[in-house]
């Protein structure tokens, strides 16, 4: 009797741990999904929440979603281009049109055009929105822009700069922030920006006086707007035009400035090739373009893309966020902005993607002490000219030298030869 009891009992138990491994299987399957993107965390978070909502309803199914942030898009594109052929996520989640257009000229991404792709339109104020044969989409349009905190600069009685050439006043020096192009798509736009905007000698130029007026390079864009929102440091050059909307809504005294040259960036969204989840890829792309995902795009601080939306309409739905955008922009949808941009040659960017991140760092950021004490110089000598000039002295070989070394600094990137030509200037002072 005894025998049989324990027979049946340990064919009990083993029937059992037999099933369980099945059953734990079975109740924990789920689907998969993989973003790499440089997206900010609020609009990670919500996208996040509104998918694994949708999925659960439509299909009846949980979806594991894994998101790899490794930094801004020069950081995400390296991150793919290692990865190669087999990357570890579905969909590329942000970014504007020169990455997209990096990854699609080296093969990483395949067209797809979600459902209500005709909602987003092919372009705006001459900037492309989207890709025609669908290898990215844009999902939520906003422009370059820079951020102030009003507070901070008027208890520094400080105007807020307007334009490029006025960030680049001496009054400016120590007050401003941003961070590099590699670790930041938004400044990387900057740089072309002045670039295309001035042409390539000035634009430089301008790039190297502008970073004399830095108080330090942040760690990327998400830092800059924290030191300006803070009041840690007054000003923060390229910071996404959302970025003011969100800091507005937690109570900051922040404004964003549209500068007098600035650009579209249609932070875009892209199927990757050889994605190992595709077909849950395409499905999270149609939800985003829908209305319901847009409203989440939203929710996350980012603006909505499609042309079909109001954000009056959506606050009365009780879309939290739709009464700050429509404050922000002072419209009632994005496209309704009357704004104009620089020509932005979208062809020429890409091909000089690599090429843009590698001279800022290695010319300017690496170089930075170097440059600040061979402006520095410069001024302390145009300054003493100045004065010699006002005891009727004559400064005509001093003034020559001068220029020279300003040349040398601006448009040369010579810091040394500047700073030489700069003591021989005042050396010319001295002899006299």
């Amino acid at each position: 009797m005894n025998k049989r009891i324990l027979t049946a009992t340990f064919l009990a138990v083993f029937s059992i741990a037999f099933l369980i491994p099945a059953f734990a299987t079975d109740a924990q399957a789920a689907d998969k999904l993989g973003w790499i993107g440089p997206v900010y965390k609020e609009l990670s978070d919500s996208l996040m929440k509104g998918f694994k909502e949708y999925y659960k309803k439509t299909y009846n199914k949980d979806v594991d979603i894994t998101f790899v942030h490794p930094g801004g898009w020069p950081v995400c594109v390296d991150k793919l281009r290692a990865w190669g052929d087999k990357p570890d996520a579905d969909v590329f989640l942000g970014a504007g049109a020169p990455a997209h257009e990096v990854l699609k000229k080296e093969g990483r991404v395949i067209p797809y055009k979600p459902k209500d792709w005709n909602m987003i339109p092919a372009e705006w104020n001459g900037m492309k929105v989207k890709d025609e044969t669908g290898a990215w989409t844009c999902f939520s349009p906003w422009i370059v822009t820079n951020l102030y905190n009003e507070k901070v600069l008027k208890a520094l009685k400080l105007p807020p700069p307007k334009t490029w050439k006025e960030l680049q006043n001496p009054i400016y020096r120590g007050n401003i922030v941003q961070t590099l192009p590699y670790a930041s798509g938004t400044v990387h736009e900057v740089v072309e920006i002045l670039l295309q905007g001035f042409g390539d000698k000035e634009g430089w130029a301008m790039n190297r006086m502008l970073a004399a007026q830095l108080a330090r390079f942040s760690t990327g864009s998400t830092d800059t707007s924290q030191l300006v929102s803070r009041g840690e440091v007054p000003i923060g050059i390229a910071v996404p035009q959302f970025t003011a909307m969100t800091a507005r809504r937690d109570g900051y005294p922040v404004r964003d400035l549209l500068p007098d040259k600035t650009t579209l960036v249609p932070e875009s969204v892209a199927l990757l090739k050889n994605a190992p989840n595709e077909a849950v890829g395409k499905i999270f792309l149609d939800w985003l373009f829908s209305i319901e995902g847009q409203k989440y795009v939203l929710e996350g601080g980012y603006f909505p893309g499609r042309t079909d939306i109001k954000f009056s309409v959506w606050e009365k739905e009780g879309v939290a966020m739709a009464k700050h955008a429509k404050e922000a922009l002072g419209v009632d949808t994005f496209w309704d902005l009357k704004v104009g941009f620089i020509q932005y040659n979208l062809d020429f960017a890409t091909k000089r993607w690599d090429e843009v991140n590698r001279y800022y760092e290695y010319e300017i950021y690496r170089k930075w002490g170097e440059l600040k004490s061979s402006l520095f110089l410069i001024e302390e000598v145009e300054g003493e000219i100045n004065a010699a000039k006002a005891t009727k002295m004559n400064v005509k070989k001093a003034e020559d030298k001068i220029k020279e070394a300003r040349k040398l600094f601006e448009y040369d990137g010579n810091y040394a030869a500047a700073r030489l030509a700069a003591t021989k200037a005042r050396s010319l002072l001295v002899s006299k």
